[in-house]
């Protein structure tokens, strides 16, 4: 029994540790620092979703402004204009006994005409004040909605933050426990092959080492995972990968 034992025993340790030992992420979250929350925030106000944001601002603000001027289609001018020679042709008959005298006459003539008129329903009239408010309100719900929306992810990043701090803090003490365990798992080990355990006594030492590795992983697991959500909702790099 203890010669199968033994072996897939050192197997799992020998794979536990060259992970552990392979890991460099470990010392890098070890080493983070977080930036102040300031930072995140600031990070945040310049993200695409803004960006949209102020695209729709200038798309409303420009409907306002041509709402505005909208009183302009109520007038319609109009303008003519002609120059040219005007002939005159005419004849004189004086009697039958005298010729018919023709006559022709002409001259530069100038002729303008403009004027201008007023169009317009008094549904227009009357409701104009009230469209140009609603188009107001409109700016003033993008504003809101923007403001909204940077409250909401502001409530994530502190969210995300307090979660990453306590995660880096965990992840110091199950480091700890890690190599408590594995210490813990070579003593016992060696006392193994020299006969002074049993194989019970070292299969626990085994599965606690096991789980102080499992936990390792998951905590280091949730930290990049808060991390990254932190990147992406702050438009802000955090740690190097």
């Amino acid at each position: 029994m203890r010669k199968i034992f033994i072996p897939l025993l050192l197997i799992l340790l020998a794979s536990a540790k060259q992970g552990f030992a392979q890991d460099s992420t470990i010392n890098d979250l070890l080493n983070l620092q977080l930036p102040p929350l300031e930072t995140l925030f600031e990070g945040a106000h310049k993200s695409s979703m803004v960006e949209f944001y102020e695209y729709r601002m200038e798309g409303e603000e420009l409907t306002l402004k041509t709402e505005k001027r909208k009183w302009l289609s109520y007038f319609s001018g109009y303008a003519s204009y002609q120059y040219g020679v005007m002939g005159l042709n005419n004849y004189s008959n004086i009697g039958a006994e005298f010729p018919v005298i023709y006559q022709y006459s002409a001259s530069n003539q100038l002729w303008y005409n403009a004027g201008a008129s007023l169009r317009f329903t008094l549904e227009e009239l009357f409701d104009r004040k009230n469209k140009i408010r609603r188009q107001q309100l409109k700016i003033y719900e993008t504003l809101k909605e923007r403001d909204m929306w940077y409250d909401e992810q502001r409530i994530k990043i502190i969210e995300l933050y307090v979660k990453a701090q306590e995660l880096l803090n965990n992840l110091k003490y199950v480091i700890e426990m890690f190599t408590f365990s594995d210490v813990n798992y070579g003593d016992l080990e060696k006392e193994y092959i020299m006969g002074s355990i049993s194989a019970h006594t070292l299969s626990i030492a085994k599965g606690q080492q096991v789980q102080a590795f499992l936990q390792l992983e998951r905590v280091k697991s949730e930290l990049n995972m808060a991390i990254l959500k932190l990147e992406i909702l702050s438009n802000t790099k955090i740690i190097n990968r």
